[in-house]
């Protein structure tokens, strides 16, 4: 396996900060950077020097998909620890889950205990989490091994740094230059809404997801979202970071109701629904798929082009986390759109400003560069609502700037809710006519009459043609669109009726 530049300096600079008597380092490697293929080399020069290895993960996924790296790559079969699966303890590499291992672990003292791994190395991926009481029980039990960390995002839950379990921090490349050497997709940023998050409680660093979910779980911000996604990213893959589970159902439901497939999965789902689903995606059978910090870590799917965050944090560890999920590059795939409907940007800025990470654990674990000057601030379009820097005009839709230099402004959203009662095609919402098409189709399918009633239908009332409405499935109207289809038949039937009489 030949490594890319940097990731062979990845290995080298840990090799060095090792022989100087750090045993206990943390990489950063930006989501898509490729960790299992540095992690590989590492284990491959451990075993080629007699050395054994123990590498813990958090899901089952994350293990076979280390198992396959070092069996295709490095010619090295690893035994596994997770339980449904035959352990071979034997072996000099060892993979786990924290829950499996931990588990294990508590069955007998150490000594006695043929699952505990006297490994040389310990490898932790995405060990922004080994703050947590699993992982520091079985970190103190390797007090006297090295023990590495690797993750996206080196710092605790509320923000500050991770010096009480590691003593070094080897931060390899930036996201920035990641995607200037075409190893991660671009990102164009649309801020679509702004939230009002004024009384919202913080709990442990973080909004408090009780008090945060009355703020998102509303008709009008689920409406937004699937409004916005239609205007700027239809038909891309998408993921949707919700609140909780109540409000990623909600979203979910608002989609499918707008014609567009969608899915939901949460903390309940197995692996065996939540493999189903991402095989349908990968199908095409399913476009949207909304979770609850379900697949902020650990997901590999670079067909995903679109990621809506339709939940705010204060962590600059979820909010890259998560829109790290769009990163990965796939052939045919030009950039990924990020749709900010949880003030995250303002919060925290794009993905490319630099940061300098610390493991100062007294303070926050990371600043932004001095180079990331006021006159590289994110400006966004209060036409289109895209985010973007370097620029007075808008690169999507040529809209000149107003305020050009300065920080992100609050404007009207571009979908609002419209007072005017006349419908027409122009102060219908995206999702309001994709309903109102997949309306006719399920009445004209339900009649029997023939194909293009429905569309004729949708042009008598909106006075166009529904061209640029693609791929709407038939829909069972409610609420207001069952009420707009009434009123369309009505006034056809009276049409009839009058056109008989002449």
């Amino acid at each position: 396996m030949e490594l890319r530049q940097y990731q062979t300096k990845a290995v080298d600079k840990l090799r060095d900060c090792i022989k100087k008597g750090k045993k206990k380092p943390i990489m950063c490697l930006p989501c898509g950077a490729g960790k299992s293929v540095i992690f590989g080399r590492i284990i491959q020069l451990l075993v080629e020097n007699g050395k054994t290895a123990l590498w813990i993960v958090h899901r089952r996924n994350l293990v076979f998909q280390m198992q396959n790296v070092l069996k295709e790559f490095y010619d090295i079969d690893a035994g596994i620890i997770m339980a449904g699966v035959e352990s071979d303890t034997d072996k000099p590499v060892q993979l786990c889950t924290i829950q499996s291992y931990r588990r294990r672990l508590d069955l007998d003292i150490r000594c006695y205990n043929r699952f505990f791994i006297n490994a040389d190395v310990v490898m932790i991926d995405e060990a922004h989490r080994s703050i947590s009481k699993s992982y520091r029980s079985i970190i103190e039990m390797y007090y006297d091994k090295i023990v590495i960390g690797c993750t996206a995002t080196p710092a605790r839950a509320d923000g500050r740094g991770m010096g009480e379990i590691y003593n070094a921090l080897l931060d390899i490349i930036s996201i920035k230059e990641l995607t200037e050497l075409e190893y991660l997709s671009p990102v164009r940023y649309f801020v679509p809404n702004v939230i009002d998050l004024e009384g919202v409680k913080i709990q442990m660093g973080d909004y408090q997801v009780k008090s945060l979910s009355e703020k998102t779980n509303t008709k009008k911000l689920i409406g937004d979202i699937v409004d916005n996604w239609l205007r700027v990213a239809e038909n891309r893959k998408t993921l949707v970071f919700c609140v909780n589970v109540k409000h990623s159902i909600a979203v979910c439901e608002a989609f499918n109701q707008a014609g567009i497939k969608a899915d939901h999965l949460d903390a309940r789902s197995t692996d065996e629904e939540r493999e189903a689903t991402f095989q349908a995606m990968e199908r095409g059978d399913i476009t949207v798929l909304t979770n609850v910090a379900l697949y902020q870590e650990g997901l590999d799917v670079p067909s995903v082009s679109c990621v809506v965050m339709a939940r705010p944090t204060k962590s600059m560890g979820l909010y890259r986390q998560c829109v790290g999920r769009g990163l990965r590059i796939e052939e045919g795939k030009e950039n990924c759109i990020v749709l900010d409907h949880g003030n995250v940007i303002e919060e925290h800025g794009l993905l490319e400003e630099d940061i300098i990470w610390s493991l100062d654990r007294t303070k926050k674990a990371w600043e932004k560069r001095e180079d990331n000057k006021a006159d590289k601030q994110p400006s966004r379009c209060r036409a289109c609502g895209e985010v973007f820097t370097g620029t007075s005009i808008c690169p999507t839709c040529g809209t000149k700037l107003r305020s050009f230099g300065k920080p992100i402004e609050t404007v009207d959203a571009e979908l609002v809710e419209l007072k005017d009662k006349k419908r027409t095609n122009r102060n219908m919402s995206v999702a309001d006519k994709r309903r109102l098409m997949g309306a006719l189709i399920w009445h004209a399918d339900k009649k029997g009459y023939k194909p293009g009633w429905a569309a004729w239908s949708y042009k008598s009332f909106t006075g166009v043609w529904p061209n640029a409405i693609k791929d709407v499935m038939a829909i069972e109207p409610e609420g207001e669109i069952k009420n707009l289809l009434t009123h369309i038949l009505i006034k056809k039937a009276k049409s009839y009726q009058k056109a008989r009489q002449a």
